[in-house]
């Protein structure tokens, strides 16, 4: 590590004098003169340094040059990168990556800030805070905070507008200052927060839950703004509470935050993103000139729309006036012709008529003439005679199948069982096996019999079997 020492002119040691003692051999250095004295100190204790940072704020203006600041935790230095270094690197330098610096330090005299002059860049990675708003924004995406169809539409003349910016930066002043030339019936409420540091984040988050929770009503744009600064001092509007809140806020919500090449978060998640303080205004609040000129427009469209239309009007009027006049004379001429068409149809329905009658009456003759009455009549008497003989012959069947019939039921009934029981006979059965018993050998003391009768059974027990001798 190269230390800087400094002459011993630069140290003046309290020892009791006078400060007159010095008056003669005081010198007194211009601006210029001093910050190249230092220049040439530095330069002259500084031999070329490696330097290890994550680059922040670049930029490249039409010279080519590179110009960035390389930053750790606590502190910052400035860089530049001369277009004929640049050349002759292997990759392109972007915003948040890390990278190691080979480089003299310099004292640019006209701003009186040290920098590096870089000759060499390595690529090292990601730098953390770049490395957290990549994957913040990636995790955001995800969840749809992003997405265009939930944004809300911005009024195109806003009544009331809230401002949630610091109250002592130039970015609400500049806003002020638009929209009171552009349009200065517009009411604005300016809700005052920190726009950078450690609080910030959460000042933010306040002033929107305010604003959604007691004014939403009365207001109907909120813009979210602070001027430009260093990637660090943008780093609130990359916090996740602020762009939680800003997805929650129920008002059209316009982030403007930084230059027009600072991109945060609040801007993704927002309804619109205005690339600088000054355009949000413009983008919310119409020009007053510009919006009267417009209606004057809109106005002789108007005009030239109602002389139009009264004109076809006056001309369709014209023509149904026309047509009234001639009406009378169209409605005879129709009468005529429809009195005409109303006797040739009369005429015509008659005529065919007295045809449908005619072949009417000769298919009805011809009809009769193959009639089956016409071949069956000259046989009703045969047919008379057949029917008697054939109900003569049923009769004498019918006769003799009736005596057929009594005769088998005659028979019947003299050797049915039926008639045998009424005759006194009964039929004896075991009750427990139900066999009909013929004889007394089949029968033991004590057998429980059944008798069937004419009308009625009976049961009863053997006391005493007598055998056949």
């Amino acid at each position: 590590m190269t230390s800087l020492h400094l002459p011993d002119e630069f140290w003046l040691e309290d020892k009791g004098l006078d400060d007159n003692v010095f008056e003669e051999d005081r010198h007194v250095y211009s601006v210029s003169q001093l910050n190249g004295d230092i220049r040439l100190v530095i330069e002259d204790n500084f031999t070329p340094v490696w330097v290890e940072g994550e680059i922040s704020t670049l930029r490249t203006p039409l010279s080519g040059h590179i110009y960035f600041t390389l930053k750790d935790e606590r502190s910052q230095l400035k860089a530049v990168l001369f277009r004929r270094q640049q050349m002759a690197l292997q990759y392109q330098p972007q915003e948040g990556d890390r990278v190691l610096c080979n480089g003299r330090i310099s004292l640019y005299e006209p701003r009186g800030e040290y920098q590096i002059i870089v000759s060499t860049l390595e690529l090292q990675g990601l730098g953390g805070l770049w490395r957290a708003f990549t994957q913040l924004k990636e995790k955001l995406m995800r969840e749809g905070l992003f997405d265009p169809t939930r944004k809300k539409k911005i009024p195109l003349l806003p009544r009331t507008l809230a401002l949630i910016t610091s109250s002592t930066g130039a970015a609400v002043h500049d806003i002020l200052q638009i929209i009171r030339r552009r349009f200065a019936g517009v009411e604005i409420v300016v809700v005052p927060v920190t726009v950078q540091g450690e609080r910030a984040a959460g000042e933010i988050v306040g002033a929107l839950e305010l604003v959604d929770r007691y004014w939403r009503d009365r207001i109907d744009t909120v813009i979210l703004t602070r001027g430009g600064g260093s990637y660090e001092d943008l780093q609130p509007f990359n916090d996740e509470r602020v762009a939680r809140a800003i997805a929650a806020c129920s008002i059209p919500l316009i982030s403007a935050v930084g230059h027009e090449i600072d991109f945060t978060i609040a801007d993704f998640v927002a309804d619109l993103r205005a690339p600088t303080p000054s355009a949000a205004a413009e983008l919310v609040i119409a020009n007053q000139s510009e919006m009267v000129d417009r209606l004057h427009h809109l106005r002789q469209r108007l005009q030239q729309i109602g002389r139009y239309r009264i004109t076809q009007e006056k001309r369709r009027l014209q023509m149904v006036a026309l047509a009234l006049e001639r009406g009378s004379e169209i409605v005879s001429v129709r009468h005529l012709e429809f009195i005409d068409l109303k006797v040739r149809f009369r005429t015509a329905m008659l005529s065919r008529l007295r045809l449908v009658r005619q072949n009417l009456k000769i298919r009805e003759y011809r009809l009769a003439q193959v009639s089956p009455l016409v071949r069956i009549k000259p046989l009703s008497a045969e047919i008379d005679l057949q029917e008697q003989r054939l109900g003569q012959a049923m009769r004498h069947l019918l006769a003799g199948r009736r005596q057929s019939i009594t005769a088998h039921s005659d028979r019947l009934k003299a050797g049915s069982p039926l008639a045998v029981l009424a005759r006194g006979y009964t039929v004896v059965e075991k009750v427990e096996n139900h066999k009909v018993v013929s004889k007394s050998a089949d029968l033991v003391v004590g057998d429980q019999l059944r008798l069937r009768l004419h009308q009625g059974q009976a049961w009863c027990r053997v006391e005493r079997v007598m055998k056949d001798e």
